[in-house]
């Protein structure tokens, strides 16, 4: 069988409407039993340790778009930040290194563990579906996404922001999502996102029908990587609720990247922000 063909009929059925609803209780039980499994681990605990544990304080979250640039990271390296997924392929044109790291992605965490887990100097948050059966050091600390599935997942109208990180968090189709919730339970009062430029090559829509645009530059590295397509309408649908959340609870949260697409949060200039304390 053609293996082009062979990976439509994969994707058929595993993103198919009626296959999901007929094997949801089944994944949800699934997925129920591990989140059990992590709320009694050690990483649970760890993770408890570290409500409002910056609270009052700022981040940054550094996302990976093309408008990212190696000035922005030397210039953040006496703040606290959040860097994710494939952001050490600038490690090399910067001393910059990120407070914290997450890859939620259980594919990209397996694909490059050797390298994820070696960084020193930098706490990293991973699935913990991903690394429960790895030898994992003292500076890698599992975070569990909880058990949902949604029927529709290029519509998922289930996406929030989890109160408590220590049990589960909620999947929003992006790893800033996932950075948003460790900084709200982490306490954090003004939240600033920094190359979440929200622009992709290629995306899905609400039908999962995919739109290609190759113009568009999808990283800081110009590379455009095979699991690089967008889920475009969840990962929208969870910013704002990230940006409703935050309003609601008086916490600050701006998108200080410089151009790109995103226009849920309140635009800040950069140079302006950073002026303040530096």
């Amino acid at each position: 069988m053609n293996n082009n063909f062979s990976s439509f009929i994969k994707y058929r059925v595993k993103y198919n409407p009626c296959v999901r609803a007929i094997s949801k209780p089944y994944v949800i039980s699934k997925e129920k039993r591990i989140v059990d499994e992590y709320s009694r681990s050690e990483f649970s605990k760890k993770i408890a340790g570290m409500k409002d544990a910056y609270k009052g304080k700022r981040c940054f979250i550094i996302g990976n778009g093309p408008s990212l640039k190696t000035d922005d990271l030397d210039r953040l390296k006496n703040e606290v930040t959040f860097g994710a997924n494939r952001i050490y392929d600038i490690y090399d044109k910067t001393d910059w290194r990120p407070t914290f790291y997450i890859a939620n992605d259980g594919n990209f965490i397996d694909e490059n563990w050797e390298k994820i887990s070696s960084f020193e100097n930098t706490i990293s948050f991973l699935e913990y579906r991903n690394i429960r059966s790895r030898k994992a050091s003292k500076n890698i600390i599992g975070i569990c996404r909880e058990a949902n599935f949604a029927i529709n997942r290029w519509n998922d109208k289930s996406i929030h922001i989890s109160e408590d990180i220590s049990k589960s968090f909620s999947n929003g189709y992006t790893v800033t999502f996932t950075a948003i919730q460790l900084a709200i339970y982490m306490g954090f009062s003004e939240i600033y996102l920094l190359g979440v430029d929200f622009s992709y090559s290629i995306v899905r829509d609400k039908r999962g029908k995919i739109h290609k645009d190759d113009t568009v530059q999808n990283y800081f590295n110009g590379k455009t990587y095979d699991a690089t397509v967008q889920n475009y309408e969840s990962t929208l649908f969870a910013y704002q609720k990230a940006e409703e959340y935050c309003r609601k609870h008086n916490i600050k949260i701006f998108n200080a990247t410089r151009g790109g697409k995103l226009e849920v949060f309140e635009r800040v200039d950069l140079d302006e922000v950073i002026g303040e304390r530096h």
